[in-house]
């Protein structure tokens, strides 16, 4: 197989894929994109349609608008037409995906670099279409125990008042509402099921989060093997940010070893983790998560169960602008076959 040229961290959001992503960032010959959700947001497999050179421009912009200024400011995506165009000077790209490949390229040259990553979770979703697209990329599958998912995913909403400031308030509200044990625990089971079909795949590595906290020197440098690049000691120091439980702290870098298990120091209650469990235990125990055991479902058990049709509802609502296609990603995440 020839060199890299493509990684794909993917995974379950709020299981390592940012903080994987930004090790790999630390290394002279990669360069880790922001999430760009190219994969099920803006191309679908409905999507194979031949671009005018309008709209290829567009596709491009608001590409180079993601990178540039991130998912969430896209207000002035035509101020990057004339980079687009410049780049598209004499290049037969007349496919969404021909475009997302020439935008990787580009970029990643740009900044000196020589292998393209791209960190978003839900490209989990799509990997048979890069893996075939993509011949010389490898993917890294991120898995991390539910319940440290599922208090993540609790709290995210918080993110932007513990150090994403740029996150907009309609997006903290969109996460607050988003959230319910069994919705979230059945988005991890779906990634879990897409994740056990890959298992035996080549170009394909899975990491638990957990073994990555405890021995990322290992850890790194098996995937540095894997991905056919040098590792470096400083690939470790990465900030500690993003976390939805606390403050980030900018100035400090390294694995932070404490976030493993931190659904067993509280965030959690007991009904919230009878029913994650519920809903997702033969995956846990097929990647080796141990279940805690319950005599008889908590109270508050009937309390989710009542309001789970409600918050799908509001969920739906407030997600479907950001569906490509509606009906493939339902499909996709919901009835992984």
């Amino acid at each position: 197989m020839d060199k890299t040229k493509q990684i794909f961290i993917v995974g379950s959001s709020r299981s390592g894929t940012t903080m994987m992503g930004r090790i790999l960032g630390n290394h002279q010959g990669v360069f880790t994109f922001k999430e760009l959700h190219f994969f099920g947001t803006i191309w679908t497999n409905h999507s194979g349609l031949t671009l005018d050179r309008k709209q290829q421009i567009d596709l491009l912009s608001r590409l180079l608008c993601i990178e540039k200024n991130g998912l969430f400011q896209q207000d002035n995506i035509s101020d990057f037409n004339d980079r687009a165009s410049t780049i598209l000077v004499n290049k037969n790209v007349s496919n969404p995906l021909s475009i997302y490949e020439l935008f990787l390229a580009e970029i990643t040259s740009d900044n000196k670099c020589f292998i393209a990553c791209d960190q978003t979770p839900k490209n989990i979703y799509y990997l048979n279409e890069i893996l075939s697209y993509f011949p010389n990329a490898k993917v890294i599958n991120m898995v991390r125990d539910q319940r440290d998912v599922l208090i993540s995913q609790k709290n995210k909403w918080k993110r932007r008042f513990l150090g994403a400031s740029a996150i907009p308030l309609s997006e903290a509200i969109r996460s607050y509402i988003n959230y319910h044990p069994i919705l979230s625990a059945k988005i991890w089971n779906s990634s879990l099921e897409c994740t056990e079909k890959f298992t035996n795949n080549s170009r394909v590595r899975l990491v638990r989060f957990e073994d990555l906290l405890v021995e990322p020197i290992r850890i790194v440098k098996e995937l540095c093997e894997f991905l056919e690049i040098e590792f470096y000691q400083e690939m470790l120091n990465v900030p500690v940010i993003g976390s939805s439980t606390q403050q980030d702290l900018k100035n400090q870098f390294l694995i932070d070893s404490s976030k493993k298990e931190k659904w067993k120091n509280g965030g959690l209650n007991s009904a919230e983790i009878y029913l994650s469990q519920l809903v997702s235990n033969s995956m846990m125990q097929k990647f080796k998560y141990d279940v805690e055991k319950f005599r008889f479902p908590p109270i508050l058990t009937l309390f989710y169960l009542i309001s789970f049709p409600i918050k799908l509802i509001f969920a739906f609502i407030l997600n479907v602008k950001r569906m490509g296609n509606i009906v493939e990603v339902i499909k996709k995440r919901f009835f992984v076959k």
